[in-house]
């Protein structure tokens, strides 16, 4: 999977929780020249075919030379590639001829958004965390499968005392979502919630997208996903905004389950899954948050164990190896 936020580093962690042994093999996809020849060249034939194949085909190369480096001889009961589609063919038929059992994709971000329909067919199982992918019609010759995103079990919650409520929220920059972001931290500040609400990026043109005072920017906002659940923990509120190419529910959904949190959404969706509770969850159409004072004002409803840990990280690995 990529490597970004550090979540990996937490799913092999979750793994060896549970009792697996794990090989990570997200380092490959790590990219460096192997000579100034080959940068030069890049830069020429990317200049004047105003292509970038050479350098695609350089890293399709060299992540295939460190995959075999890194599997020997060796095999391994089941591999799982979350977004398949960053990693080369040829590199994913290297993975399945190291597999014993079952070769299994997970594209926990929308098929529009990144399409996989020429490395299906490599899989044993293919999952979609967006449910609305069942019946897209780009995919009506494949056989998918549909599951949720889960919460890291591992962690355990634990209360942190503040003397104000707080509403956390991160996020990359998405120029669809900049006016509901902003509109929702000024609701909230108005109604005397601490609003804690981070964009990473130090990119002055994303930057002056947003006129809020109680939105933070800079690159050392970049949390490890660690560090995130770290804010979740003792924050209040969480909020999300759904963006337009998925109606998959996003990890803030199963962790605002999982440490008793107040959720504001903009994800219809969730309203038709069985942990939510109008106490809990705030279902906003982006256009007004009336109803959100009374809705700060009720007290979380405890949902049934049973529910919870259907969306644990244990029960997630157990449904995805079958």
């Amino acid at each position: 999977m990529p490597p970004s936020n550090d979540i990996a580093e937490l799913i092999e962690k979750n793994l060896q929780f549970h009792g697996y042994e794990v090989l990570r093999i997200d380092s490959i996809l790590k990219f460096k020249y192997n000579s100034l020849w080959e940068r030069i060249y890049h830069f020429a034939h990317k200049h004047i075919t105003k292509s970038n194949t050479y350098k695609k085909k350089l890293k399709a190369k060299q992540s295939f030379y460190k995959a075999q480096q890194l599997l020997a001889n060796n095999h391994y009961d089941y591999t799982l590639v979350i977004r398949p589609d960053i990693y080369p063919q040829n590199v994913l038929t290297l993975f399945k001829q190291h597999t014993k059992n079952k070769f299994i994709g997970y594209q926990w971000d929308g098929l529009k958004r990144f399409p996989v329909k020429n490395i299906i067919h490599l899989f044993d199982q293919f999952y979609i965390f967006d449910h609305t992918d069942l019946t897209n019609p780009d995919y009506q010759n494949y056989q998918l499968n549909s599951i949720t995103n889960f919460y890291f079990d591992m962690i355990q919650p634990h209360h942190v005392k503040k003397d104000k409520l707080q509403a956390y929220y991160i996020g990359d920059h998405q120029v669809c979502r900049v006016a509901a972001i902003e509109h929702c931290a000024e609701k909230l500040a108005e109604n005397g919630i601490d609003i804690k609400f981070i964009i990473p990026t130090s990119k002055r043109r994303d930057i002056k997208c947003y006129k809020s005072k109680y939105i933070t920017f800079g690159k050392q906002n970049r949390l490890s996903y660690h560090e995130n659940l770290k804010n979740v923990n003792s924050a209040d509120i969480l909020v999300d905004f759904v963006i337009s190419e998925h109606n998959g529910l996003s990890f803030r959904h199963f962790e605002a389950l999982y440490y008793q949190k107040k959720l504001i959404t903009t994800n219809a969706h969730v309203k038709y899954y069985d942990f939510y509770h109008p106490n809990n969850i705030f279902i906003w159409d982006k256009k007004n948050l009336d109803g959100i004072q009374e809705f700060l004002a009720r007290p979380f409803t405890q949902i049934n164990t049973y529910i919870v840990e259907k969306y644990s990280f244990k029960n997630w690995i157990k449904s995805i190896l079958d």
